[in-house]
């Protein structure tokens, strides 16, 4: 069987020895780690926080003047509040000192990423090798509970690569999802007849499980039920990238005969958080980040909601200590029976993200917009506004001027899912007022009917 192969030879050889990574030596640890007590994982999570905190002070110019500003050194922080005395990091701050927040001595080696700006605020990062392979690990730890290992057959349902990249390009992406035993399907494009094609796939291949943008799984498993389609069953499926709903969850594990892992995440970071096969809550990563959940600058108590804040234990390239990415979840109020350390989210409340529906009644994510703007260096922030099925307002913050050549080739990438029908109007502006609730919407559908809790309008057969 191939993922035996992968697993034992294929993997190892590509990973350890042609890529000179150490992703496998931390998945044993992290495999490891989780059945540790939580106490236990304390202690180790403590260590690497005060190591992040002295690199950060030695080789970073920004973190350097936090504690100069604060008349502290690292080896003043004793304890946890000791460690809230440094301040709250916001996407601004990222982007008005990004340069200053690269490590010196890892200035010229990081990997540098930009997020999908969720929020409306895209942010331009740098992880540094190490981090990378952390990340990596963690997540296919996360994966592993739900059965998708590395290797396994594995139908992704996820955002493609933005453009149309060259014919090599292509080929390369190409050899390395089949490398991995995965099928790719733009999960931006899945209208009627592409989703019959994703049937199809399932019904003559079998996949292992499926991963996907959580409206791009629900839109699939309505359609299969509207139109009473015969699928296979599939054994799990992960839900990433968009908030999940109880609906979604139910009519996806009915109509698919599956089990729903859900997952939290976040570009900066990757998996923050997973559900084993318990389903009883979201395991924290907390042996690669260090999350606090946070109501005014305090710790929650276990069952309230709050905002999320987290330091990468990992990354020394572009230290991200404190950060608030902009979301918020609700705290675990016990252990998992499943008796690993690793302690839980219950829910994640997310951020709002309307669907766009266009003039032939697809559906398309609100996440799609940050996918596509994170292409765009010269955006500073955004919004994208739905009044009529033909036509969407996007309103942007810029950091610089748009060449017309830019915005003529992102109308063209969003016609390419909405169809040629739609109107696209584009608004330069200062600013892009907050919600009623203090929060950045990224996208807003002003359609009769259209909400966060009626995710998933019905696609026509």
């Amino acid at each position: 069987m191939y993922s035996t192969l992968f697993k034992k030879v294929l993997f190892p050889l590509y990973e350890s020895g042609f890529r000179r990574r150490d992703t496998l030596k931390y998945l044993r640890l992290l495999d490891e780690n989780q059945w540790q007590s939580q106490a236990e994982l304390e202690v180790r999570q403590w260590q690497h926080l005060m190591r992040l905190l002295q690199h950060a002070y030695k080789q970073s110019p920004y973190y350097r003047q936090v504690f100069k500003d604060l008349g502290l050194q690292p080896e003043d922080i004793r304890n946890y509040d000791d460690f809230r005395k440094l301040p709250i990091c916001s996407r601004e701050d990222v982007v008005a000192h990004n340069e200053q927040m690269i490590a010196s001595d890892q200035r010229t080696s990081v990997i540098r990423k930009t997020t999908g700006g969720s929020t409306g605020v895209p942010v331009q990062f740098a992880i540094d090798r190490d981090s990378y392979e952390w990340r990596n690990a963690a997540t296919q730890r996360g994966y592993a509970w739900a059965g998708c290992e590395a290797g396994r057959h594995t139908l992704y349902l996820w955002g493609a690569d933005i453009g149309d990249p060259a014919p090599l390009q292509a080929l390369k992406t190409r050899l390395y999802h089949r490398f991995f035993n995965r099928k790719m399907f733009n999960c931006f494009k899945l209208d009627a007849a592409e989703m019959r094609r994703c049937v199809d796939y399932i019904n003559r291949q079998r996949p292992t499980g499926i991963v996907a943008f959580t409206t791009a799984v629900y839109n699939l498993a309505r359609f299969i039920d509207d139109n009473k389609i015969k699928c296979a069953p599939v054994p799990a499926v992960i839900i990433g990238a968009e908030k999940l709903y109880e609906h979604q969850r139910e009519l996806i594990e009915r109509v698919l005969q599956t089990r729903v892992f859900n997952t939290y995440g976040c570009r900066e970071f990757m998996l923050i958080a997973a559900e084993c096969d318990r389903h009883e809550g979201l395991h924290i990563t907390m042996d690669n980040l260090f999350v606090e959940i946070l109501h005014n600058g305090k710790p929650v108590a276990p069952g309230e909601r709050g905002e999320i804040v987290i330091t990468d234990l990992h990354n020394f390239g572009m230290p991200f200590i404190r950060y608030r990415n902009g979301d918020l979840v609700i705290r675990g109020s016990h252990a998992c029976s499943c008796g690993r350390g690793l302690p839980l989210i219950e829910d994640i409340d997310g951020r709002l993200m309307d669907e766009i529906v266009s003039v032939e009644g697809k559906v398309l994510s609100g996440g799609f917009f940050p996918h596509l703007m994170k292409e765009f260096s010269e955006i500073e922030k955004f919004q994208v506004v739905q009044e009529a099925r033909d036509r969407i307002d996007i309103s942007i913050v810029p950091k610089q001027p748009l060449a017309r050549a830019q915005l003529d080739f992102c109308s063209s990438e969003i016609r390419k899912v909405t169809g040629e029908a739609m109107r696209i109007d584009y608004h330069m502006v200062d600013d892009i007022p907050l919600s009623a609730s203090g929060k950045y919407r990224v996208t807003v559908s002003r359609i009769a009917g259209q909400n966060e809790e009626a995710s998933g309008v019905r696609v026509g057969t």
